[in-house]
């Protein structure tokens, strides 16, 4: 380090070094005035921000070991797409006090006083966002929150609610495009602010972080599909140990991995989602509609009262059920997520963008659970949850659900509108089974060039339960199980060269399907 960049030169600090007769970016992660040997001089510092700080460098210091990354990957996440520029401190504004009582509320209370608090899980509707001036003490004290949500539609519509309490002391992170993720990162850099954004906040630097309120953790945008395969849940306990704010999941199904760290668990009204209607369909012959009498008469009086109603299927049953619908009501009564039609008939990615609707239905709830993997009956209740709180408020709303087995325990629960009890015998049947969070388990996939050795130097790896290799199109597939803790630094030394030696190798630590 020049002597002229030492003022310059911090933890965080985004830097030019020189490399093979070129400039490249880096990140100081440690200052040290002792080297050994002779070193090449810093050539510049790029911007007046540091990225990231102690703390936050010890949690992605974790993510790049558990999820077998490189490090410059993970703090590459934490670092706006354009260079950052210093902005000035907002004038602290006044805040009106919240009237409403929720449970957020005495968290944020209790938080703005300096109290530590375990972690929390609320189980309710969140999305009537009657929740959002909770955060107000918080804020008001010149702490920070953060508001993670899995989408850019449901970011932008939780930032609409606060902008008239919180006014410039919110940061909305929805829209895509490098100077506006930058100006918002910026802005996110100031105390006393309530960031909400999609799961790509998750990684950045926050001052004063007090608060963390992750919604519907356990939906599948929670985590990166490509390597890293980083989980914002985890990812975020992690860091909130390191930093000390509080983690509050927000939703109507914790995931089983946040009921097994004990996290306290709060009823936010006496029903996690609305009333749901069940259509015993046992005793109709097999072989008939898609749809039971019921459920066709019901979507008649929705349309006919001028509402919307949303039918939730399997991907493959989506067009059949569209021309069932417009045969027994008439075209065009239905139609795709694309289409203006009074019904639509989509699947669960369409329910981000679906607007609130008066009657959404269940088409096979049953055939839901006959998918494969370890975590379908808990996906399946956090679906058919999402779909009853996709219903706009008001009397005679309801949900419907089809079933040839009403008295299931999936029913049961349904009715009850109370996630916790299934969840824990959920919990329980993983822990019987060896599967997660009871252990460990990570998927290695590698393509284009298979290693010779491959096989036999993962089955060596300490500590490890080796599946596999399953057949790909072009590659293999291996599943480790165990206390994965003593083979990750193995198996990133091995990860490393095998993508050295030109093979595609994808790491996914706690694969959702297997």
């Amino acid at each position: 380090m020049p002597g002229h960049l030492a003022e310059s030169v911090q933890v965080g600090s985004i830097v030019r070094v020189p490399l093979s007769g070129r400039r490249v970016r880096g990140w100081v992660v440690e200052v040290s005035p002792d080297h050994d040997g002779p070193l090449k001089e810093i050539a510049g510092v790029s911007g007046s921000h540091s990225v990231f700080d102690h703390a936050l460098l010890r949690s992605l210091s974790w993510a790049s070991q558990h999820y077998v990354a490189p490090m410059a990957v993970l703090l590459s996440k934490a670092t706006p797409p354009n260079l950052p520029k210093q902005r000035h401190e907002t004038p602290a504004q006044h805040f009106s006090e919240p009237t409403r009582p929720h449970p957020l509320l005495s968290i944020a209370r209790s938080r703005a006083a300096g109290s530590r608090l375990p972690t929390q899980a609320l189980v309710g509707q969140w999305q009537a966002l009657d929740w959002i001036d909770s955060l107000l003490p918080v804020v008001s004290g010149r702490q920070s929150a953060m508001v993670v949500a899995a989408s850019a539609a449901e970011v932008s519509k939780i930032a609409s609610k606060a902008r008239p309490e919180f006014g410039e002391a919110l940061v909305e992170v929805s829209a895509e495009g490098d100077a506006a993720i930058t100006r918002a990162w910026e802005k996110s850099q100031i105390k006393g602010m309530l960031v909400i954004g999609t799961p790509r906040v998750a990684t950045w630097k926050i001052p004063g972080l007090s608060v963390a309120v992750i919604l519907e953790e356990g939906r599948r945008a929670m985590k990166e599909r490509q390597t890293p395969t980083l989980h914002v849940r985890d990812f975020l306990r992690r860091r909130s140990l390191m930093e000390a704010f509080t983690m509050v999941f927000f939703g109507p199904t914790p995931s089983v991995e946040i009921l097994s760290t004990g996290a306290q668990v709060t009823m936010t009204g006496n029903r996690a989602w609305p009333l749901v209607e069940v259509v015993d369909r046992s005793t109709e012959p097999p072989g008939g509609t898609l749809l039971s009498e019921r459920v066709v008469a019901a979507l008649r009086a929705v349309t006919d009262g001028g509402e919307r109603s949303f039918v939730f299927t399997h991907r493959k049953t989506v067009e059949r059920l569209v021309r069932e619908i417009n045969a027994r009501l008439g075209a065009p009564a239905a139609g795709l997520p694309s289409d203006e039609s009074p019904i639509t008939v989509g699947t669960e990615r369409d329910l981000a963008a679906l607007a609130p609707v008066g009657l959404t239905v269940a088409a096979n709830a049953d055939g839901m659970l006959l998918g494969s993997g370890y975590r379908v009956t808990e996906e399946t209740l956090r679906q058919l949850a999402r779909l009853a709180n996709s219903l706009a408020p008001g009397s005679g709303h309801r949900m419907m659900v089809q079933t040839l087995d009403p008295d299931s325990e999936l029913i049961q629960t349904l009715r009850r509108g109370d996630p916790i009890p299934y969840l824990e015998r959920v919990l329980v049947e993983r822990a019987r089974a060896s599967a997660p969070p009871s252990t460990e388990m990570m998927a290695i996939e590698i393509r284009d060039k298979i290693p010779d050795r491959a096989d036999v130097e993962l089955k060596q790896l300490s500590g490890t339960d080796v599946l596999g290799p399953l057949e790909l199109e072009n590659g293999k597939r291996w599943l480790l199980q165990g206390d994965l803790g003593r083979a990750r630094p193995e198996l990133r030394r091995m990860v490393s060269r095998w993508r050295e030696s030109g093979s595609t190798v994808r790491v996914d630590a706690d694969p959702i399907d297997l």
